[in-house]
């Protein structure tokens, strides 16, 4: 369909030149209308990455990294970096705000924590550690950034082939060489609402990456269900400071050997023999240092989040536990909007229970925490978000695809 190729490239090239606002309606009407090729969606990918800096390393320098698709409760782009450091990975993540809790907002929370820096300091960055953390801005990818808002407020984010060209986009402005998805499968996921439509869009990722030269696969994991139980920037702040005291449990243990499993999976170098949690502890404690983050910070916010969660979510009949990570989602959202902060933490729950679990009328389900203007708010929100079944829902958990 030469007659269609050549009228992408001409929208494209037009939102390179110009990104305006009728230009990127353009772009993504267009893109939601037609079932772009592969090579358009490449062509894409390597526009947005050329917008901004490109990162040019060494020949001999591997780069490793495993994004996320979106979704509330995994904590896979925060630990995945971490695992592949540790495994010997050099490691460049570039991304964008997440919704509720992404790994860049997460970490943008500790004080002093640099998320945009230019290039000069990223090599800076890059020549004292092997992994960096940092945001699509005005330097890096800032088309894929600018063209993720307007998506974002248009609520046209689901939109496969646009999904893969702003993952991929930042993949080949990094130089990375080994990509790893993870795909959250949900019925409100970005990249897939049942698992089947997850799988034939992250085939479709692994082909284009290897068009772009970088090494893929893909990871589904199950997004209707919470991976770990600390659901919130700053509940993502305790889990992690829970972790590394190996003050956990097996809920949350099961979501670290998800993660591992995945780092591993795509690693130059593999382990057989697990990790440790000094060395993650100590590769975490590197990157914030090395980004101008103070690690007291990070304890303080820990401990004030652990001592916020005063209020409780109770069962209100007998039953199987039902969770619907969609309405915890919006209930996070509705009240993090609230605030003009770039990354508002001012909510958050902790599951004391996990889903398929039979409850008694009056047991804990969650506890939270938030700003006391907005606690009634939130507290409903988080009512209608929890019920009971008469039996069990599947739990599958996690497919992998090569």
């Amino acid at each position: 369909m030469p007659n269609q190729k050549n009228r992408s490239k001409e929208i494209f090239d037009c939102f390179f030149r110009d990104p305006n606002e009728e230009n990127m309606n353009v772009l993504v009407s267009y893109s939601k209308k037609y079932d772009l090729c592969d090579h358009e969606i490449l062509y894409l990918a390597n526009g947005l990455a050329n917008s901004g800096d490109r990162i040019r390393l060494e020949n001999d320098m591997k780069v490793c990294d495993i994004p996320s698709t979106g979704g509330p409760s995994s904590l896979s782009t925060l630990l995945c970096p971490l695992f592949l450091k540790i495994l010997g990975n050099n490691v460049i993540k570039l991304g964008v705000p997440g919704r509720p809790a992404g790994g860049i907002d997460v970490l943008s929370q500790i004080s002093g924590y640099k998320i945009n820096p230019d290039l000069k300091k990223l090599y800076e960055w890059i020549n004292c550690s092997s992994y960096v953390h940092f945001i699509a801005s005005e330097n890096f990818t800032p088309l894929d950034a600018l063209l993720f808002q307007y998506r974002k407020r248009t609520k046209t984010i689901d939109i496969p082939s646009l999904v893969i060209a702003s993952l991929l986009s930042k993949k080949i402005a990094v130089g990375l060489n080994y990509v790893g998805l993870d795909i959250r499968v949900s019925s409100f996921g970005n990249f897939g609402k049942t698992w089947d439509e997850a799988r034939q869009n992250g085939v479709r990722f692994n082909k284009i990456a290897n068009l772009a030269g970088i090494q893929s696969k893909c990871f589904l994991t199950n997004g209707n269900i919470p991976q770990q139980p600390y659901i919130g920037r700053g509940e993502s702040i305790l889990a992690l400071q829970k972790i590394f005291a190996g003050n956990f449990d097996i809920y949350l243990e099961k979501h670290l050997e998800h993660c591992f499993s995945m780092a591993n999976s795509i690693s130059i170098h593999k382990s057989s023999n697990g990790y440790s949690l000094n060395s993650l502890r100590e590769a975490f404690s590197e990157n914030i240092r090395i980004q101008g983050g103070l690690i007291s910070s990070f304890t303080q916010i820990a401990e004030t989040v652990n001592e916020q969660h005063k209020y409780n979510i109770y069962a209100r009949e007998n039953g199987v536990l039902s969770i619907d990570m969609e309405k915890i989602r919006e209930a996070i959202l509705n009240i993090q909007s609230k605030s003009n902060d770039l990354f508002p933490d001012n909510c958050g729950l902790i599951l004391k229970v996990t889903p398929n679990k039979y409850i008694d009328k009056g047991e804990t389900i969650c506890s939270f925490r938030c700003d006391d203007q907005y606690k009634e708010i939130f507290e409903n929100d988080l009512k209608s978000s929890f019920g009971t079944a008469l039996q069990t829902i599947d739990l599958k958990y996690f497919e992998e695809i090569i």
